[in-house]
C-alpha cells in the first residue's frame, strides 16, 4: 500500500503543515488534547522554518558561488592584462619574473635572420609637440604608453628622419636626424614663426640592417 506522507521533502512539508491545520481544527473531536494538537502544529511549524531556511541558504550558497566565480574570472582577466604589460616592459628581468609568477622566455631563442628587420612592421610613431620649439618623438610597436613599448628582438633602435615643411615630395629630401635607442627622442626646433614638420622611423637591427619605414607623421611646432 502506498505511504500517505508524500515521499518529496516539499511535498511532506505541504502535507504535515495541511495536517496539523486539519489537527487543530479537528482533533478534539477525535480525543486528542489541545495540547497535543498544538505540539503538533508548533512541531510542524519548526519543520516548515527549517526546510525554508536551507532553501533561502541553498539559494545563497548558489549565488555566493556565482559571486565567487564571477570574482575570480574578473581578478584573472586583471592579472593577465598586468602580466602582458610586465612581459613587454623592457626593464623586466627574467627573476623577476619569474619571482611574480610569469611566463619565462626561452634562454635558447634561435638566432634573428641578419635580414629579419625587414620583415618586421615598420615602428609607429606619436608626436607630442606640446612645448615650443620641440618635438617629442616616440617611437615603437606601443608608442602611446611608453611602459609597454618594447622593442622587436634583434632591434637596437629606430632611424628617424624629418622634412621642415611637412612631408616631401621626393624620397631624397628626406634628412637623417639620429638612430633613436631609447624612446622617446626629443628634437629641438630653431623657428622663428610655426613651422610644420614631418617624421618617419625604419627599426635598426643589431648588424646595422636597415627595415623599412613606417607611415609618417607632421606637426606644426610652435614658438
Amino acid at each position: 500500500m502506498a505511504d500517505y506522507i508524500p515521499s518529496s521533502e516539499r511535498a511532506k512539508i505541504v502535507w504535515l503543515y495541511h495536517f496539523a491545520i486539519w489537527m487543530g481544527s479537528y482533533g478534539l473531536s477525535h480525543g486528542f488534547t489541545l495540547g497535543e494538537a498544538c505540539a503538533l502544529v508548533s512541531t510542524v511549524l519548526q519543520a516548515r522554518l527549517a526546510a525554508s531556511n536551507t532553501v533561502d541558504k541553498e539559494a545563497d550558497m548558489r549565488a555566493s558561488v556565482r559571486v565567487k566565480k564571477d570574482a575570480i574570472a574578473k581578478a584573472v582577466v586583471t592579472a593577465r592584462g598586468m602580466a602582458r604589460r610586465l612581459q613587454a616592459d623592457p626593464t623586466m628581468t627574467d627573476g623577476e619574473r619569474a619571482a611574480a609568477g610569469i611566463t619565462v622566455p626561452d634562454s635558447t631563442r634561435t638566432a634573428a635572420s641578419p635580414d629579419a628587420v625587414r620583415s618586421m612592421d615598420p615602428p609607429l610613431l606619436h608626436l607630442d609637440f606640446s612645448k615650443r620649439l620641440q618635438v617629442i618623438i616616440h617611437c615603437g610597436t606601443n608608442p602611446h604608453d611608453e611602459r609597454r613599448n618594447g622593442r622587436p628582438l634583434g632591434v637596437i633602435g629606430c632611424e628617424i628622419q624629418f622634412h621642415r615643411g611637412g612631408i616631401p615630395d621626393h624620397e631624397a629630401d628626406w634628412v637623417s636626424l639620429d638612430i633613436a635607442t631609447d624612446s622617446p627622442y626629443i628634437h629641438i626646433i630653431h623657428e622663428d614663426e610655426p613651422t610644420t614638420y614631418a617624421y618617419r622611423a625604419r627599426y635598426v637591427s643589431q648588424n646595422l640592417t636597415y627595415g623599412n619605414f613606417g607611415n609618417p607623421a607632421e606637426c606644426t611646432v610652435s614658438v
